[in-house]
Formats: structure tokens, sequence, C-alpha cells
């Protein structure tokens, strides 16, 4: 009885956040998207708010549905950064948005995300996320990302493996996206570990199991690049290490069950 009453808890939480969707809806197109337009120097500032609310009140929702989320450290986006994460889930964005201060940066958007997508489309486009197709373009994507970095004043996040991980773990880094910023900005770079949430990596495995959902966010850094080109590769393959370390640190000082 107990698994029935977590499946229609989740259900219902689920069935909150779409509700939560089309409440929203109406302030992103009737208030925030005309100010964007009135006042185009507060544009940052105004999809920021909104991205704020929007994940606090998603994450607030699931939390009814029975998940957790926790949060470590904060990432400052007064100025251009390189922010740096593993993808395990759909609620990664969300914790990034509410880690990141004063601003949210743009990230790294496939191209099926950038139309007919409720809210967040629209917010792609506000935020000024590179779009990426790297089958059909990669060095159109690429360049999509280099231009961010030269013009986007609040940072850019990767998530470089690509795809997600079937059991959470770190893949391998494609560098061609992370070397493309530096090569633009040597600005700082934050990582972010993401944990607890790779068994609903999609949005159909939240229909019935939003409760195992227990979120863990963490801020690592600051990490200064080398200047030099040259060891710019080696120090991507670090940044990969020492994400894939922390992630294995934290596995070991948290219940074995939980990865059984």
């Amino acid at each position: 009885m107990s698994s029935v009453l977590r499946g229609g808890r989740s259900l219902l939480s689920v069935l909150l956040v779409g509700l939560y969707f089309l409440i929203m809806s109406p302030l992103l197109r009737l208030v925030v998207m005309p100010c964007v337009f009135v006042l185009p120097r507060e544009r940052f500032r105004l999809v920021s708010l909104f991205m704020k609310a929007m994940s606090g009140g998603i994450l607030a929702l699931l939390r009814f549905g029975g998940a957790r989320a926790r949060r470590v450290g904060r990432l400052p986006t007064a100025e251009p950064v390189l922010i740096v994460a593993n993808h395990q889930s759909l609620t990664d964005i969300l914790q990034i948005t509410l880690m990141s201060t004063p601003r949210v940066p743009a990230f790294v958007a496939r191209r099926r995300y950038e139309r007919y997508v409720p809210l967040v489309s629209a917010c792609i486009r506000m935020l000024g996320c590179p779009i990426v197709d790297p089958k059909r373009d990669p060095e159109g994507s690429v360049e999509a990302i280099r231009r961010g970095a030269r013009e986007l004043p609040n940072g850019i996040i990767i998530f470089p493996e690509g795809h997600r991980s079937r059991d959470g773990r770190i893949l391998p880094f494609r560098a061609a996206g992370m070397l493309s910023v530096l090569e633009e900005r040597t600005t700082p770079v934050y990582l972010v570990l993401n944990e607890g949430v790779w068994r609903v990596a999609r949005l159909s495995d939240l229909l019935f199991r939003v409760h195992l959902i227990d979120a863990y966010s963490e801020v690592l850094g600051p990490f200064e690049p080398p200047r030099d080109p040259d060891e710019r590769p080696g120090f991507v393959r670090s940044l990969r290490d020492t994400l894939a370390a922390r992630l294995d640190e934290r596995r070991r000082d948290t219940s074995p069950d939980s990865y059984s």
C-alpha cells in the first residue's frame, strides 16, 4: 500500500508542476517579455528573477511528491565564468539556477529546445543561450559557444559529457566546447557536481518516482585555466578527474544501499 501512496503522491506533484507552468506562462508572456522589450538593459536581471522563481517553485512541488534537494556553495556570476557540470537529470538546471548569484548564466542548449517547449524556449532565447546541434553541425555548434563566451555577461554552463550515463558516473568529456570558451576568455572555471537523481533522468521517469529524487549539487572551485593553449586540453582532463573523484568520495560517504 505504501508504494501505491508514494506513486499517487508522486503523480500529484508532477501534475502540480504542470499547473505551475500554466500559471507562470501568462506572467512570462504578459509581464516579463514585454518588460524585456521595453527595458533591454534589464533583460538578464528579469529573466534571472523569473527562472529562480520557476526553479524554486518546481523543486518545492517535487518535495511535496517526496523529493529531496540540497545545494552546497554559490556560483558568482557578476562577471563571466565557465561553469562545467555533470548531467544526471532535468533537475540539474534547477539546482544550478538557484546556486547562481546575482544572475542566471546561459547554458548550452540543444536545438530541439529552442522552440515549442513551454517557458523553457522563451528563457533560452532571452538568456541568449548558445544553440548547438553537434551531430548535424559540429563546427557551427563550437562557433555558437565561442560567440556566447565573447558576448554573454554572466557566464556559460556546459554539460560536457554529451549525454547522461545510466548509473550517474562521470562520462568522458567532449572538450571542444570548453576549449572554445577558454580561447575567447580565460575566465575562472567552476565545477558543479550533481548527484542522486540518475534514476529519474527523463520526464517520463518522474510520474510515479518523484520520491527517488535525492538531488545534491555542490560547487567546486574556482579553477584558473592556463593561458598557454597547449596546456588547456590537460586542464580540461583534470576538471573531469576532479569531478569524478568528488563523485566517488560522495558515494563512499553515503549509504551504499543507495547505489546498489
